[in-house]
């Protein structure tokens, strides 16, 4: 009798669907780097929570950049199958969109998802030719200065290239007596990808087009004026040997009180408000050029990979999955450190107060946004373009091995071949 209710149980089971092959959670693969880890494992423990029979397993990626390009770039171009969900950035949002390996997302979202993205969000749609990534923050470039060596000199922060300029030569100087100065006005980060960042700032606060810099071989007249205001920039207010200095050694240089101003991304807020420095460190609008303060807006998120073995078996969870990610209540988890990309909670003010205990720059975080542009990166081509204009930049601007105009042609010569269509 056991025997036969057993097999009765088995049957039954078999007709209603209830087998143990269906018992099974579905599964998603998702892809974190390091700096992507820690909100990302607050995200799935939620998500499961809410989604019992959902299982996301966490690729833990590097925790350096270059061995992040090098692993998404092998992923993208052989269309690996072994990830479904992916933390990426501006370069391979773009670059995995232009290859046809993420899936575009819009027709899976609603109406009023789409239109809660912040304006920032709206400029990368239409260079994305549609939504690729659902945001996890929105990011930008700030300008940094120490109040208590402003406040010494008697000084306010600059707002226009001219003072940048005026107010940098106060506190480049040789504190000690030996001839070299050992202080300076400003500082940034010379690596080429940098390089490329604090060029198209400047670009932008002329007035200038990225890809019109001397188009015909003639340099255009806003390029050739930023490229001169950097090389100024760098020459008078900024440290010797810029191209051996990072991320670690100017803000080193910037938190020793040995540099004045910084340019550099929200890390440098974070920190100040770790180490309780909001009294000695204040943020600034960049200097207008004249066009205007502008700056670099960029972003991190999640991208869906339509190749993946995971969305094939089970679109709909992975689906679920990033649309989980635009719920106001999970953004606030994946914003800190940085800023909204949602407008419901950009607009919340109670949030914002306490995200500014957690990095200085949020209270001008609304503000600035209206300054910020979307670098306009050659579909699949950004990772050789941006690094490749940082690197004949460097000629110019720091070791002076070339002029400005020579400068601006090899540029122009550089980029053509990237933005060209493909050939027939």
């Amino acid at each position: 009798m056991r025997k036969i209710a057993l097999i009765l149980a088995l049957v039954l089971g078999m007709a209603l669907g209830v087998g143990t092959a269906s018992w099974a959670a579905a599964r998603i693969v998702f892809y974190l780097p390091a700096w992507g880890l820690e909100q990302g494992e607050k995200v799935v423990t939620l998500f499961e929570k809410d989604n019992p029979d959902v299982k996301v397993e966490i690729i833990k990626g590097p925790s350096t950049w270059d061995e992040h390009v090098g692993r998404t770039s092998l992923w993208v171009r052989t269309k690996y199958a072994g990830v479904d969900v992916l933390y990426e950035d501006d370069v391979f949002t773009l670059d995995g969109a232009y290859a046809g390996v993420w899936e575009d997302l819009t027709p899976y979202l609603s109406e009023e998802e789409i239109n809660d993205l912040a304006d920032l969000q709206k400029e990368y749609i239409k260079i994305h030719g549609g939504i690729y990534r659902i945001p996890w923050w929105n990011g930008m470039s700030y300008m940094y200065y120490r109040k208590d060596l402003f406040e010494k000199e008697g000084v306010a922060p600059p707002q226009t290239w001219e003072e940048l300029l005026v107010v940098g030569k106060r506190f480049t100087r040789d504190t000690t007596g030996d001839g070299t100065p050992d202080q300076w006005g400003y500082v940034t980060q010379g690596t080429p990808g940098e390089m490329y960042n604090n060029f198209c700032e400047f670009l932008y606060q002329a007035g200038g087009e990225e890809w019109e810099l001397a188009p015909g071989g003639v340099p255009d007249a806003r390029a050739k004026q930023a490229l001169e205001f950097m090389v100024e920039v760098y020459k008078s207010i900024a440290p010797p040997a810029l191209s051996a200095i990072g991320y670690d050694e100017s803000r080193g240089l910037f938190r020793e009180g040995k540099v004045a101003m910084l340019r550099d991304w929200a890390e440098m807020g974070r920190i100040a408000a770790v180490e309780n420095l909001s009294d000695v460190i204040g943020v600034m609008n960049f200097p207008a050029g004249p066009a205007g303060p502008y700056g670099i807006g960029h972003c991190w998120g999640v991208v869906v990979n339509k190749y993946g073995a995971n969305f094939k078996a089970n679109k709909n969870q992975v689906i679920q999955f990033v649309r989980f990610m635009l719920q106001p209540e999970i953004h606030r988890l994946t914003a800190v450190y940085e800023g909204p990309a949602l407008n419901s909670v950009l607009n919340d003010e109670n949030y914002m107060n306490e995200l500014a205990k957690e990095n200085i720059v949020i209270p001008y975080f609304k503000e600035f946004l209206k300054y910020r542009k979307v670098r306009n990166f050659p579909p699949g081509q950004a990772t050789p373009y941006h690094e490749g204009i940082g690197k004949i930049v460097t000629k110019a601007a720091i070791t002076g091995e070339q002029g400005v105009e020579e400068t601006l042609v090899e540029l122009q010569k550089w980029i053509d071949p990237l933005i060209a269509p493909p050939k027939e």
